[in-house]
């Protein structure tokens, strides 16, 4: 059976949910945009399907129907005058609309970014300039505090416990572990000032960021100056400081998707009773989070706690090293074991590499790619819980089976196009599968552990040898 026919077999059995059917209908009742709901079905997928394509150049299909007032608004805070004007072809929509839309803008305040409020907290945050310096000279003192408290034991009595979902994965968008050293440094520090195991978790997340974007201007400054390669960059995984007085609708939704990415965000999967702890810090199970509607608090587990307690060269001072070995050790032994799937595939990479000449692979990527899919297959075959393994078989195997055989389709035309323009229209429409994420994080991240050393040689290859034996041997063999 050809995909074509396995696909059109499964549209003939999609039935859309009760409560899809009762929003779709309330929304179509006040408005008269769309003729029907096969008309509002059709130009749902075909924008879907624009951005999951091509994000790129998805904007030209979300403009191929004229904006609401709202969703100008929405997008007026988001791009300059002359970018809206390309976008709807030279059209000028507040001139088009005239006195209406001047009477809207009167009715409705323009809408907030998601967490404006934040965003502005955030600006006052970045206010400080030495914030960095200050969390060094209190981290004895911080050190002192937290050693007497037993984490295992902090709870709070008027929230409930927010935990991880126990994806067997870290996720590739998790660049870099060091983010999580800042974090519970950060978390230490507020733990200090307020004398409390358990702050605010917002607050946190705001004062984590301030400290992430001064240390990456460090970084980025030294890495600037003496020209390092992108295997040697530590700023990778931090975000770019942001230089200007006036926050922009972009820049708010790239600060929260980072805090939310790195330092948690507490969400709740469709048809599901229970929320859960996204970020890479819960997944790492560095800290708890205790929740109630929109009242969170955090706190440190006891690993949280030992992995504050290590030594940090960055936070000692140093710019050319992101990790101490004992930190390297802790996370590859004490913390990500807890993600089963994630372990076994960085074992596996780790002794391909270890028994890879230097220098001699055709193709490591590909070698390297081989490994993260037989790693999962294998983990496919244990006990596990069968909404992951399905979800693992979807997002993962097949979504990469599917991107690959279209790449295929493209590359073989870009190799046959000498037109420069095409080939660099057809270079983008190539993407990046699941697998490949997953490959390219987990070389950034154990490279940073220090466990291999990465180098990029004349050909533009990656290649990787063992730099810590005793720990590559430890992965090995746990």
């Amino acid at each position: 059976m050809s995909n074509e026919e396995k696909y059109s077999s499964e549209f003939e059995k999609i039935q859309l949910k009760p409560d899809q059917k009762k929003k779709i209908a309330k929304f179509l009742e006040g408005t008269d945009r769309f003729l029907d709901v096969r008309d509002f079905m059709e130009r749902a997928i075909e924008v879907l399907l624009a951005w999951e394509q091509n994000p790129q150049t998805s904007i030209s299909t979300m403009a191929e129907m004229n904006p609401t007032m709202t969703q100008y608004q929405v997008l007026s805070m988001m791009m300059k005058p002359e970018q809206l004007k390309g976008m709807y072809d030279g059209i000028d929509w507040p001139e088009e609309w005239g006195n209406k839309w001047t009477e809207f803008q009167k009715d409705n305040s323009p809408p907030k970014d998601p967490n404006t409020d934040e965003s502005q907290k955030q600006m006052n945050a970045r206010k400080s300039k030495e914030d960095f310096e200050k969390i060094q000279k209190n981290m004895p003192e911080s050190n002192n505090f937290l050693r007497s408290i037993k984490f295992e034991e902090i709870t709070d009595n008027n929230l409930n416990q927010t935990k991880y979902d126990n994806w067997p994965i870290i996720s590739p968008v998790y660049s870099r572990f060091f983010p999580a050293k800042i974090a519970v440094v950060t978390l230490a520090d507020m733990m200090r000032e307020e004398k409390s195991p358990l702050v605010d978790f917002e607050k946190f997340k705001i004062n984590a960021y301030d400290i992430a974007e001064e240390i990456s201007g460090k970084l980025i400054k030294y890495e600037t100056d003496n020209k390092k390669k992108r295997s040697q960059k530590k700023s990778t995984g931090l975000p770019k400081p942001y230089d200007s007085d006036e926050m922009t609708g972009s820049q708010s939704i790239k600060e929260e998707r980072y805090k939310n990415k790195y330092f948690g965000k507490i969400t709740k999967r469709e048809g599901a009773d229970v929320t859960h702890l996204d970020g890479l810090l819960s997944a790492l199970g560095l800290v708890k989070v205790f929740s109630n509607g929109k009242v969170a608090k955090i706190t440190l587990t006891e690993n949280g706690k030992k992995f504050y307690l290590l030594n940090n060269p960055i936070f000692e001072g140093k710019v050319n090293e992101s990790l101490s070995k004992e930190e390297g050790m802790f996370l590859s032994t004490k913390c990500i074991p807890q993600r089963p799937l994630q372990f076994e595939i960085n074992k596996n990479i780790i002794k391909l590499v270890s028994e890879t000449e230097y220098g001699k692979s055709s193709d490591m990527a590909n070698d390297l790619d081989i490994i993260c899919i037989e790693s999962i297959e294998e983990f496919l075959e244990s006990k596990i819980d069968e909404k992951i393994k399905n979800r693992i078989k979807k997002e993962i195997l097949e979504k990469s089976i599917t991107m690959n055989e279209n790449n295929k389709k493209i590359k073989k035309i870009y190799l046959n196009t000498e037109d420069l323009k095409e080939r660099a229209k057809l270079r983008k429409e190539m993407k990046q599968t699941p697998i490949e994420a997953l490959r390219i994080a987990v070389m950034g991240r154990i490279t940073e552990l220090g466990i291999v050393h990465w180098h990029i040689n004349v050909a533009g290859r990656s290649e990787y040898t063992i730099e810590n034996k005793e720990l590559s041997e430890s992965i090995i063999n746990g």
